[in-house]
């Protein structure tokens, strides 16, 4: 019983918390938030800080990195594809570190986020180095996600071009994976 009294009242500091933080980022367009998640590493690591700011979904493109309402959550993942279905805009997001994608209604998004504060140092992923970088690890991910689809709608795909894609992407995930830790570093 002392147990979940204990995680209500967690809960309960949890919302107020979000409640505030969504009240100011409300009014002031902004706000920063403190990740508890690796989803996004190596970019975005547990305890580095996001500066969201208010965006609108037409201003979101692929490569992008997201934070939006999941099951009551906020999440923060890449999108690697953006589409309109019945005048609905839909994003297909990934978390850098995870393997599943998922799509979800740009309405669910909050903002779009433009710094990373690691320990004191900021990263501004809206200057243009970042930008492009971000660009490329998007259209990366999509280029994985259309072969992957593609691979399920045609059943007599051989098993070693299957394993080709695969080793090109680990290939990738490796350069990127490389690239970032050296753009961290600078």
């Amino acid at each position: 019983m002392e147990n979940n009294s204990k995680q209500g009242l967690n809960n309960l500091t949890k919302k107020l918390v979000t409640e505030s933080w969504l009240e100011k980022f409300v009014n002031t367009g902004s706000g920063w938030l403190i990740i508890i998640s690796g989803s996004m590493a190596p970019l975005i690591q547990v305890k580095d800080q996001i500066l969201i700011k208010k965006t609108i979904p037409s201003h979101i493109h692929i490569g992008d990195i997201i934070t939006f309402w999941q099951q009551n959550n906020l999440v923060t993942h890449r999108v690697i594809r953006k589409f309109t279905k019945g005048g609905n805009t839909y994003f297909v997001e990934k978390g850098d570190a995870n393997a599943n994608y998922s799509c979800i209604d740009a309405q669910a998004t909050i903002g779009k986020v433009t710094k990373v504060k690691k320990g004191e140092r900021e990263i501004d992923v809206d200057a243009l180095l970042w930008k492009t970088f971000n660009r490329t690890i998007g259209i990366g991910l999509l280029s994985a996600f259309a072969l992957r689809a593609i691979g399920r709608r045609i059943p007599a795909v051989p098993e070693w071009s299957k394993n080709l894609v695969r080793r090109a992407f680990a290939i990738f995930v490796w350069f990127k994976d490389k690239t970032l830790k050296i753009m961290l570093h600078q």
